[in-house]
């Protein structure tokens, strides 16, 4: 009996310094969200929050990030392109992914992604995101690489990414 009582304290015991090691990095990772998402707002209303891009397999070519865009300026923007370091990849797209014909087909978003004042538009697996092609080596879960937006009135905005495995 004094076993069974043990046992149990000791479970017990777990599963609170379980849910104490959880909330603390919800909190860190709270924190680090906060300072990335204050840091990507700009003096035109523009915020970028939750940026990341999915972990690749090592000889993967492409990629794809993700990200909210959020305008909070009083006129309206169109996000006209991304562009990385060619130590990532040589080519960056806006793309969306739609079905057509009872088909997922991948489309590149050529005249590029408006943003109405005061909206936010979500980058988001199934949907619209950014492609990374031919890239020049996997994306490893951890790192980091900063990526451009460049916008219809003439601003740029660099974004750090952070590499997450999503499986």
């Amino acid at each position: 009996m004094l076993k069974t009582h043990k046992r149990n304290l000791l479970q017990a015991l777990g599963i609170v310094a379980i849910f104490l090691g959880l909330s603390f990095v919800v909190s860190a990772e709270h924190h680090k969200k906060t300072e990335q998402d204050a840091q990507a707002a700009d003096e035109h209303g523009i915020s970028i929050q939750n940026a990341w891009a999915r972990a690749t397999f090592a000889m993967a070519k492409t990629g794809a990030g993700y990200f909210n865009l959020t305008n909070n300026g009083g006129e309206d923007v169109v996000l006209l392109s991304a562009s990385v370091s060619e130590t990532v990849a040589g080519m960056v797209e806006l793309h969306e992914t739609v079905m057509m014909n009872d088909m997922m087909q991948m489309r590149e978003l050529e005249a590029g992604v408006p943003i109405s004042a005061g909206d936010t538009v979500a980058f988001e697996p199934g949907g619209k995101h950014i492609m990374f092609m031919g890239l020049t080596k996997g994306l490893d879960a951890g790192e980091e690489f900063d990526v451009v937006l460049t916008f219809s009135d003439d601003t740029a905005k660099t974004v750090k990414f952070e590499v997450k495995d999503a499986r």
